[in-house]
């Protein structure tokens, strides 16, 4: 009998293993819209071989002295249809699933924990599935082998890359963070759709890319909300960022890094072009090899020091969970665009849009395209959120014909 294999967390991981137990811990959740109603016995033979592909994924979360690390789950896991809110809790118990796949009608969900993988990791298993999937549906020739082994996926990048490297100290004070009517449980999401060539068009005359112009247009949401006495508090913006852009790695693991822009208003008659240069320097100057190595290297050390290493896990778990609540009062909001979603030529006529969540401790944006559709979905706690608002009606202007779909929160 073969013996199961374990996995090591990568940093990341261990950062959100800890948080685990959370009401709302970091989900992501990968949607696609199919042109036809989804065949569950065929999803469920698409999932078992898109998980031959990647075994890492079919883990469960066990709890060790000093750190939790993942086991290999013989079991496999079985399709549903859709029958929980959206980035559900997944972890109750060390024989959790990190992962959950559901449809309804046309559509396919894939649901991962963050302790698992990062944005890039998640959206390379979703593409896998999703192609497995119309591959067995329409008996479909076509080849969807990948470039990396299962040793590569499965490596610890941030482990690979790390060195030591001194970090200057956050400088940035007095954050505004929103404050609104919270649901008692749960979040709100919205899944807006629009033209990705509009959008694009307009970042153009600003001469920005995707992600600075819709970062500034959120920032500017700001404006109208703030009251007077606010306007110089410092809006923070986090923008997560793949490293493997930076550093070669094949890895499905967590290996993304944390940058930020930040802007102060100096008075109401700010414009967006005003956000947009400040928001374009700071991302020139923050999105370098040097940069990111700084923040990533930081926690790796912290890791590495020798009393974290010896600390039980119930003491790492209450201080990682205070460093948690301490970090969300650093931030507004967190804008992330994990790009462009490919599927092979042969399938794109058989999806119409894709779509990508996460949960959140507040609110965030989450931005990816397919073809010519923009997919902006977003995550509040709020029951009624002004910025977002004012984000959709600043980018109306420019793109009227905008499907949104919100769902209900109890």
């Amino acid at each position: 009998m073969r013996k199961k294999k374990w996995y090591k967390l990568d940093n990341v991981g261990k950062f959100y293993a800890s948080l685990a137990d959370r009401e709302a811990p970091k989900v992501f959740r990968y949607s696609v819209t199919l042109k036809e109603e989804v065949d569950s016995a065929i999803l469920q033979d698409a999932l078992e071989a898109a998980i031959e592909v990647f075994p890492y994924f079919n883990v469960n979360l066990k709890r060790g002295l000093f750190w939790y690390y993942l086991d290999e789950c013989s079991r496999v896991y079985r399709v549903t249809q859709e029958n929980t809110p959206i980035c559900y809790k997944l972890y109750n118990s060390a024989n959790d699933f990190l992962y959950r796949v559901s449809y309804y009608k046309k559509r396919i969900n894939f649901e991962i924990s963050h302790i698992v993988t990062d944005g890039r990791g998640s959206i390379d298993f979703f593409k896998m599935l999703v192609s497995q999937y119309l591959r067995l549906r329409y008996d479909l020739k076509i080849d969807l082998s990948t470039n990396s082994s299962s040793t590569e996926k499965s490596e610890d990048s941030f482990e690979k890359y790390y060195q030591k490297v001194k970090r200057n100290k956050d400088k940035v004070k007095n954050i505004y963070n929103y404050h609104a009517p919270k649901y008692h449980h749960g979040i709100a999401y919205l899944e807006a759709h629009m033209d990705v060539g509009s959008i694009l068009k307009k970042a153009h005359e600003y001469d920005a890319t995707l992600t600075t112009y819709l970062t500034s247009v959120l920032i500017y949401s700001f404006k109208d909300v703030l009251r007077e006495d606010e306007l110089k508090k410092t809006i923070r913006i986090d923008i997560p960022v793949d490293l493997r852009n930076y550093f070669k790695s094949s890895s499905s693991k967590n290996y993304f890094g944390l940058t930020s822009v930040s802007y102060q208003f100096k008075s109401r008659d700010d414009t967006l072009k005003d956000i947009i240069k400040s928001v374009n320097e700071q991302l020139k100057k923050n999105l370098t090899k040097e940069e990111l190595i700084k923040r990533v290297n930081l926690m790796m050390s912290l890791e590495r020091n020798i009393l974290c290493r010896i600390t039980p896990i119930f003491v790492k778990n209450i201080v990682l969970n205070i460093a948690d609540l301490l970090s969300i009062k650093m931030s507004s909001s967190c804008m992330s665009n994990v790009g462009k979603v490919e599927f092979p030529k042969k399938l794109e006529g058989y999806i119409e849009n894709v779509n990508v969540l996460t949960s959140t401790p507040s609110f965030n944006i989450t931005i990816c395209s397919f073809k010519n559709d923009l997919s902006i979905g977003v995550s509040s706690i709020f029951k009624h959120n002004e910025i977002i608002k004012n984000f959709f009606n600043y980018l109306a202007k420019d793109t009227p014909d905008i499907l949104i779909n919100v769902s209900e929160v109890d």
